[in-house]
């Protein structure tokens, strides 16, 4: 994996090339470890992806190497190769193909939407704001990139009508700063589900409510953005998103579960509780609105509502 060399290499894989710390020899060794049963499914310019794109080519051979070892069987790359090319990932199930398009999103350009990583205290910081807004507007981006793609691989014929077609998302570059609960990020991207509340009786203390408030888009100097996009039939081609703040600083699961959201409005669903995920967002319709429930929960505390 590592025997590459040229220009615009990412820093990263430079120190993990050298591997002069022990952490970074670990790491080394993890990724030589999940090349070595990745490669038979990786695009034949992977390792120079993988030079110069660290953190997005390593979800792609992670979540390959997860579904591998949850028993799924991927479509080998010599089986898969057309002029124009295909998504990352194909699972191949019962006769049918499940394809994924995996995304690492940035923290983006300079400006007020940008995730701006904060000043150590010791370096003259203080507290401020977790960049949720802009966590949020990365995640619609990249939602937005991948959709159209699989649109135009619907329309080449690439993606078949019956095919399931997931996008995944990775939020490893600004994983930190967002939460997992009470809902992962990647509900309030796709749901007009705004801030939590909770509503206190003042004399007894007991909590009277609690929900989250509807907003149905994320708030820009220009142009808001629209965070419904599993509620609106545009999307429909669209089974589910797969998300996860899992990366090569943080490989646990348990902290940084991967979650399957799947799309209410789905021409080709993903069935539910497919073995695979931590954690599956089911969205039914209840009268006006939406209630999500996360299905693997061990306790019924992970509902959310949103008006249509």
């Amino acid at each position: 994996m590592f025997d590459v060399d040229g220009e615009n290499l990412d820093r990263g894989f430079v120190n993990l090339r050298a591997a002069e710390s022990r952490h970074e020899q670990q790491l080394h060794e993890l990724i030589e470890s999940l090349w070595a049963t990745y490669e038979p499914y990786a695009d034949p310019d992977f390792r120079q992806g993988f030079a110069r794109d660290v953190d997005g080519r390593f979800w792609e051979m992670y979540l390959g190497c997860t579904l591998l070892e949850a028993g799924r069987a991927l479509l080998p790359v010599v089986e898969r190769q057309r002029a124009g090319g295909q998504p990352d990932l194909c699972v191949v199930e019962e006769g049918r193909r499940i394809w994924i398009e995996a995304i690492t999103p940035d923290e983006g350009d300079p400006g007020p939407d940008q995730i701006v990583r904060p000043v150590p205290m010791n370096e003259g910081g203080g507290l401020s704001a977790a960049p949720i807004r802009q966590a949020q507007l990365r995640t619609t981006s990249a939602f937005w990139t991948k959709a159209q793609k699989i649109a135009r691989y619907l329309a080449q014929g690439v993606i078949g009508p019956d095919d399931v077609r997931i996008i995944a998302i990775s939020a490893s570059r600004f994983g930190v700063y967002v939460a997992e609960r009470p809902l992962p990020l990647i509900m309030t991207s796709l749901f007009p589900i705004g801030d939590a509340f909770i509503t206190i009786d003042r004399e007894t203390g007991n909590v009277v409510e609690e929900g989250f408030h509807p907003s149905p888009f994320i708030a820009r100097e220009r142009d808001p953005i629209p965070r419904t996009a599993f509620l609106d039939e545009r999307f429909a081609d669209i089974s589910g998103v797969l998300w996860s703040r899992v990366g090569l600083g943080n490989l646990s699961r348990q902290g940084r579960p991967l979650t399957y959201v799947h799309n209410p409005l789905a021409q080709v669903p993903l069935p539910t509780n497919w073995g695979v995920w931590d954690r599956e967002f089911v969205t039914t319709p209840q009268g006006e609105a939406w209630e999500s429930t996360d299905i693997l929960a061990p306790e019924p505390l992970a509902e959310a509502s949103a008006e249509q």
